[in-house]
C-alpha cells in the first residue's frame, strides 16, 4: 500500500468514517483501487447480527423535505434572449414610442421598451407581454416599464409582485 493511501485510510479511521476492522483487512498490496473496493466492500455489508434498514417503498427519514430555494427556477439551462434573463439582469435604456391609428381608426400609441442584457454588448427591444426568465413585461409608457415577476419563495404569501423600472432613476427617488 503506498504512503497517501495509508495516511487517507488513517484519517477517515480518526474520522470515524472507517472501522479499524476495514484497516486491518486493507489489502497491503496493490493499487489505489484495490484499497477502495476493500473499504466499500467491507462498508457495505452489514456485520453479523447488525441492524440493516429496508425501507420498502417508505421515505428515508435522514432525507429532507424542504428542497433548497434557489433564484433560479425552471430548467438548468436559459434559453437565449431576453427568455433567459432574470428581471434583476436587464436594465431599460430607452423607450420608443411607435404611431397608433391604422386604418381611419384612431388607436393610442404603443411604446417599445428597449432593455440591455447581462452580458452589457447587446440591446433587446421588447413589447408588453414580453417573457423573462421569471416574469413577464405587463406594461410600457412614456418613462417606465412594469414587469410582473413570478415569486420563487415557498413560505411567502404572494406568489407574484409587481416591479417597475424607470427610464430615469433620479427622478423618481425624489418622489
Amino acid at each position: 500500500m503506498n504512503r497517501h493511501a495509508l495516511v487517507g485510510l488513517l484519517l477517515l479511521g480518526a474520522l470515524g468514517l472507517v472501522s479499524p476492522r476495514t484497516l486491518a483487512q486493507a489489502p497491503q498490496a496493490g493499487g489505489k483501487d484495490d484499497t477502495i473496493k476493500a473499504i466499500l466492500d467491507s462498508e457495505l455489508e452489514p456485520p453479523p447480527g447488525g441492524y440493516t434498514y429496508n425501507p420498502q417503498g417508505r421515505r428515508d427519514p435522514f432525507v429532507s423535505l424542504v428542497k433548497p430555494v434557489t433564484g433560479d427556477t425552471g430548467p438548468k439551462t436559459r434559453k437565449p434572449g431576453m427568455e433567459g434573463f432574470l428581471i434583476q439582469e436587464v436594465a431599460l435604456k430607452g423607450i420608443i414610442k411607435t404611431p397608433g391609428g391604422g386604418e381611419g381608426v384612431a388607436e393610442k400609441p404603443g411604446y417599445i421598451a428597449i432593455f440591455q442584457g447581462p452580458e452589457g454588448n447587446k440591446s433587446y427591444f421588447v413589447n408588453v407581454g414580453q417573457r423573462l426568465f421569471d416574469g413577464q413585461l405587463t406594461a410600457i409608457d412614456s418613462t417606465s416599464v412594469t414587469f410582473r415577476q413570478e415569486v420563487t419563495d415557498p413560505l411567502s404569501p404572494v406568489k407574484t409582485r409587481e416591479i417597475r423600472q424607470s427610464l430615469y432613476p433620479s427622478e423618481e427617488a425624489r418622489q
